[in-house]
């Protein structure tokens, strides 16, 4: 046997992996060991996180491996979009379990608002009753107060002596003697004294009434866990006989051919085992809730909020907004009201304490923040100097992507330069997310991902002639223009080479159109007139104005290339000055 072919059937080594790979993977290793830990720590590592995470992961495996990029990036955005379809469909799934129940409990909430009316009006006649004796006995009242009235005026002149020849306070000499200022000073002493009986009763109250309610509180939290548990052993006595009543019933309906304490013993084994659906786990909870019963709880929800925001327990308010049942606080108005708190010093101001309560508790398929909210909270952080927490929130997915939020968190980056690439990485994050094409490419160019945004347009179908000529005059490189003027993957070029030059001169970049002239015009003695002849996009008006932009400007080398290549084209002549047009047109007069 050859020895060659011996030696060729001998296994081959592995490839060896290069150490910017092992790097690599061992990075991804530890970003995804990390994250799963803290958010493990705070019991949030469900499916969703853990989607989220290797998603991150997936997009630093695109990034770096450049050769794979565009289908990579195909491949995420297919398993985004399906992902995306599953979470609506969840979502659409709830809702109509919610709209079921809701339509199947008409019958029953309809018992109880006759139920409740009927009370209103018992209540209603019980007031008027009430109203009626008072009015029988307000004239007794009346009479019994005007006999003791005179009895009262004459005690008071023996209990307060007052000397007619002291000084009234807050007043001089001259207007102690004049009649229309003493009124006027008897109505200003009348007001304020109304004012401070007004505000003994509303303003002021005894501390030792709070005191009073935070043990009511306390014991009704306390009586309430005791009733749970007392519930919940009844509940489970009710399972239990429910569940052998029913095997009773059932066997008195069979055949008999198993005996009854057979039939018992075997459903009691069985009975731990079993978990009848239909079995309430509450005994009233198959009925529906008074709706004034819930009307009452949220309001006593609210009040207790109100309490905490007025006693100066910022932190304890917002989270207790944050968990407001239907999110009855996480709204605007409750932001104007954290807004309008005076802040102290070196302490977190009360609107980021309630944007930290409210955002962090979000979750987008279940309890999410609408784009105004979230836009707000982001400004205030970002006011703050809180950019991590801003990192946290958009790279956790508990705000709501839209246009302005990214546009808020570019000029965040465009203020501060240290954070300038962090901000254009989540900013190009979330216009991706909201489908926002120009400005998610615009952001990749920033941070001169030029190939990669060409993929992202390039795959884009919704990528118009508009979006490119924003491309090229917000972010006008060499590598960019190039990039657009030249066949793609065998598709054409977006953008022509007169069109590009023409977009740029009508702006401040317009040397990166004579540059792109000029390297075409270095590659071959035909390259240039080969580009003019074939666009066929700019016409020989826009060559003509290339042009003289190009003499205006020092080029007049290019100029007077571009002009001999437009004027050799059939139909093209060039038009002549002023007095050679009067020597042509002499003949005509003569």
């Amino acid at each position: 046997m050859n020895p060659s072919i011996r030696k060729s059937k001998n296994p081959i080594l592995p490839p060896i992996p290069r150490a910017r790979d092992k790097k690599l993977l061992l990075n991804i290793e530890q970003f995804v060991k990390t994250e799963s830990e803290k958010l493990l720590a705070v019991g949030q590592l469900d499916a969703e996180q853990q989607y989220i995470i290797y998603g991150q992961v997936f997009d630093k495996l695109i990034e770096y491996c450049t050769e794979y990029n565009s289908i990579l990036t195909a491949i995420k955005q297919e398993y985004d979009e399906f992902i995306q379809t599953i979470k609506k469909g969840e979502i659409d799934a709830t809702h109509l379990q919610a709209k079921l129940k809701s339509l199947t409990s008409e019958p029953t909430t309809l018992m109880y608002y006759r139920k409740r009316a009927a009370e209103l009006e018992n209540r209603i006649e019980i007031i008027n009753q009430d109203s009626s004796r008072i009015e029988r006995e307000f004239p007794k009242m009346l009479k019994q107060k005007t006999v003791k009235s005179p009895e009262v005026k004459e005690k008071t002149p023996e209990k307060e002596e007052i000397n007619p020849s002291a000084p009234i306070p807050g007043m001089s000499i001259e207007d102690s003697l004049d009649m229309a200022a003493l009124e006027e000073y008897q109505q200003q002493l009348d007001d304020k004294k109304q004012q401070l009986n007004a505000s003994i009763i509303t303003k002021y109250v005894p501390i030792q009434r709070k005191q009073e309610l935070d043990l009511k509180l306390s014991l009704a939290l306390q009586e309430r866990e005791e009733a749970e548990l007392i519930n919940k052993k009844l509940v489970d006595r009710y399972r239990k006989k429910r569940v052998i009543v029913d095997a009773i019933s059932s066997w008195a309906k069979s055949n008999k051919s198993i005996s009854l304490y057979e039939t018992l013993v075997e459903v009691i084994e069985k009975e731990s085992e079993l978990k009848d659906e239909s079995a309430p786990t509450n005994v009233f909870d198959d009925l529906e809730p008074k709706k004034s019963m819930e009307a009452e709880s949220l309001l006593e929800y609210v009040e207790r909020f109100n309490e905490l925001l007025v006693s100066g327990q910022y932190k304890a308010a917002a989270v207790y907004a944050a968990h407001s049942p239907r999110g009855i606080l996480r709204n605007i108005e409750t932001m104007e009201r954290f807004k309008a708190v005076v802040q102290h010093k070196d302490q977190d101001p009360p609107l980021l304490l309630f944007f930290e309560a409210v955002i962090g508790s979000s979750n987008l398929a279940r309890h999410p923040v609408n784009a105004a909210l979230t836009l707000e909270g982001v400004k205030c952080a970002l006011s703050n100097d809180k950019l991590e927490l801003v990192i946290h929130w958009v790279t956790q997915q508990r705000v709501t992507f839209s246009e302005p939020l990214g546009d808020v968190i570019w000029d965040y980056g465009e203020k501060e330069p240290q954070h300038k690439v962090t901000c254009l990485a989540l900013a190009q994050l979330i216009y991706r997310k909201c489908s926002s094409l120009r400005k998610a490419a615009l952001s990749m160019c920033v941070q001169g991902q030029i190939q990669g945004a060409l993929d992202y347009t390039y795959q884009s179908k919704r990528f118009l002639l508009d979006d490119y000529l924003f491309l090229l005059k917000k972010c006008p490189t060499m590598e960019l223009i190039n990039g657009l003027t030249k066949e793609w993957d065998g598709k054409p070029a977006p953008l022509s080479v007169g069109q590009a030059v023409l977009s740029l001169l009508c702006t401040d970049h317009k040397e990166y159109g004579f540059r792109l002239l000029e390297n075409i015009n270095q590659c071959g003695e035909n390259a240039l007139e080969q580009v003019i002849l074939n666009d066929a996009v700019c016409t020989a008006e826009g060559w003509v104005e290339i042009a003289e932009e190009c003499s205006n400007n020092n080029y007049r080398q290019l100029s007077e290339r571009i002009m001999s290549v437009v004027i050799s084209q059939d139909g093209v002549v060039e038009i002549p000055q002023k007095e050679e047009d009067a020597k042509i047109m002499e003949h005509i007069y003569m």
